[in-house]
């Protein structure tokens, strides 16, 4: 199976723009720019935020290769069958929720991340530290599974099929993860040159319909390609 560099670049750009991601980095700033004290300065601020990069690059990384060898060896057992039809299914579920959360966003069943990890992560910001800011990293990765993970796992499935040699692989998921992070930069950059984070939680109101719309469609797309290849 040929893997298309446009639709890999306009996938890992879109989970990028993730309202989970995108969030958690604003809301994780700006409580810096507000109660850092006296280290409140551009060169702390970048050096936090690259950390909190940094390590949800290394985990999302991880995280795939992981999703890439179960998938890669899942689909080559006697499951081969089935697996797409599951894989590809519940890739065509949650799309299927991100496009309900576009016109109905009150109605139940959501992906986002759950409650207790947004509570896990707000405790900590209040340690402000070059460690805590990778535990940070870290565990947003984690936690926001339910939101970020669909459209990531499906691109996952889709390369573990396509039979490239390792090498190959292992560079489309480092060019994936670094035009992940693209956003998180841009948010970075945009926060520590002093755009206040009322401005910027705004602009994550507004574009949140939209971003899920994407998602949505982008979902489907590889659920269906999943299940039909």
């Amino acid at each position: 199976m040929e893997i298309s560099l446009p639709i890999l670049t306009v996938t890992a750009l879109t989970n990028g723009i993730n309202p989970c991601g995108i969030g958690m980095l604003i809301t994780f700033l700006g409580y810096l720019l507000v109660f850092g004290g006296k280290n409140k300065n551009k060169k702390w601020i970048y050096k936090i935020g690259f950390v909190y990069i940094l390590s949800v690059f290394v985990t999302y990384l991880l995280l795939g290769l992981v999703f890439y060898g179960a998938a890669y060896y899942l689909q080559r057992w006697w499951l081969a069958g089935v697996f797409k039809y599951l894989i590809g299914g519940a890739i065509l579920i949650a799309g299927l929720i991100q496009l309900k959360d576009v016109f109905w966003q009150e109605s139940p069943i959501h992906l986002r991340m759950p409650k207790v990890g947004f509570e896990k992560i707000n405790k900590l910001m209040a340690k402000t530290s070059v460690g805590v800011a990778a535990l940070i990293g870290f565990l947003t990765t984690v936690f926001s599974t339910p939101c970020m993970m669909p459209l990531y796992l499906g691109t996952t499935a889709v390369i573990a099929r396509s039979g490239l040699p390792m090498i190959k692989v292992l560079g489309l998921f480092l060019y994936y993860n670094l035009i992940f992070i693209l956003p998180l930069i841009g948010i970075l950059l945009a926060m520590g040159e002093g755009r206040q984070i009322v401005d910027m939680k705004e602009w994550e109101h507004k574009n949140t319909k939209w971003i899920r719309l994407v998602m949505g469609i982008l979902l489907v797309f590889v659920g269906i390609l999943i299940v039909r290849g």
